[in-house]
Parts: structure tokens; sequence; C-alpha cells
């Protein structure tokens, strides 16, 4: 039997958004009633059917969403160029809740996940990291104030599996509060990392297939994603 796991946030209008990017602002362009309207003045009196749209204007960086190799770096890789294959890869999954939300999160501390759930990262993998940040603060103003953050030797230590893809259940992998080393390393090394997923902790331990694509924005320097977990029981 197949179940998939919803890890991707929930898009609504003014959700939880990292305070340097726009906020997500989501208005009813048409109502059922304006569309009849519009059926009307172009001469069709009784339609077979109205509708409902509505527009949605969000960050590249709002919602679930993987960072782009172009969002660290002008010359870097836009979204668009990206190759699909790091976005559809084996997953796993670790617990790392227990770490301070004002600290870091240690290589110990991600060896010990990887041997409490009998685990192994391997070169393309997609590693999920469970800080327990969404569950216990999401959708309150301090999701995007105080969280945990990989130190500059766990990010590396990440970055040498050769993983294809990495992602975390806040709005960064980075404490605020440091210099940012996990970005600055995904720069200098080119791999991506996801932020503001959620429910990593349905799948720690388990054996997944990680799916997340992003849209197919021209030059974009990240995309929200659909990211699931594809779990065979």
């Amino acid at each position: 039997m197949t179940e998939f796991v919803d890890l991707s946030q929930e898009i609504y209008h003014q959700h939880p958004v990292y305070f340097s990017h726009p906020d997500t602002v989501i208005w009813r362009d048409t109502s059922f009633q304006d569309s009849e309207y519009i059926f009307k003045q172009e001469g069709i009196e009784e339609p077979t059917f109205t509708y409902e749209s509505r527009t949605v204007q969000m960050s590249e960086h709002g919602p679930s969403h993987v960072d782009s190799i172009r969002h660290f770096k002008e010359d870097g890789t836009p979204i668009d160029k990206m190759d699909l294959s790091q976005f559809h890869t084996p997953g796993k999954a670790i617990d790392v809740s227990h770490c301070d939300p004002e600290g870091y999160i240690t290589i110990n501390d991600l060896q010990t996940g990887l041997e409490e759930t009998d685990q192994t990262v391997n070169p393309g993998d997609t590693l999920l990291l469970y800080t327990g940040h969404y569950n216990r603060t999401h959708p309150s103003r301090a999701y995007n104030e105080h969280h945990t953050g990989l130190n500059e030797a766990a990010a590396q230590w990440i970055i040498d599996q050769d993983v294809a893809n990495f992602g975390v259940d806040q709005p960064s992998p980075d404490n605020p509060s440091s210099t940012y080393p996990c970005h600055t390393l995904c720069t200098e090394h080119e791999v991506p990392h996801m932020e503001n997923l959620c429910n990593i902790d349905a799948v720690v331990g388990e054996t997944f297939t990680f799916i997340g694509f992003p849209l197919r924005l021209r030059n974009g320097t990240g995309s929200p994603i659909r990211a699931v977990a594809k779990v065979e029981k």
C-alpha cells in the first residue's frame, strides 16, 4: 500500500512569512455573480455555468519552498534550469527536535538521529530534519522569530554526504541570530535546500521517496513546492 504524507504548509491569506519577504495576499477576482454578468455582457442571457476565481500574490520564498542557486548568487542556476531529479529522490528523515531553539544542530545530533533510526545518508538522497519548530509555534509570531539552526560543521557534513537536497520544518536551516553559515555553504557548493516544511515527524525513520517539484518560474530565485513523502507500507 502506498501512503502520501503531505510535507507542505497550507497557503492562505497572510500566512506566516519570513520578515524579509512580502506577505502572501489572496483575493477573489471573480465571483459567481460577476461571471454571470460577464456572460450577459457577451450576449449569453442564460449561461450554462458560472464560476469563481481567485488571485494569489506571494514571494518565491513565502510558503513551503526551495531556494535555487540563483537565490544565493547572481550568476547561479535559476529554478527553471535546475535538474528536476534533485526534487524526486530517496528520502531520509531524522529527529533533531531536542536541539535548543536558541542554539544549534551539530554533527553529533545528525549522526545520532541517523543511528537511532538505523539509517545512512547516501549520495543523491534528500535529508529532512524534524526540528519540531512548526509543531511548537505555527502559526504564531514566534514561528518566524526564534529557532534552532545548523552550525557550520553540521551544514558542511550534510553537503559532504552529496545530498541532492535537504529541508527543515522552520523558516531557515540557519539560526536567525547566526551569520547564516548554512546559506553561505549552500552558495559555495551550489546545494539547494527547502524551508517551511511540516509533518516531517510522520516520516522519521521511514523508507520513502521524496517528491517536491518547483514551479517553472523563469529565472526564479526559488519556488513554492508541494512537498510529499511517498511511503510504501
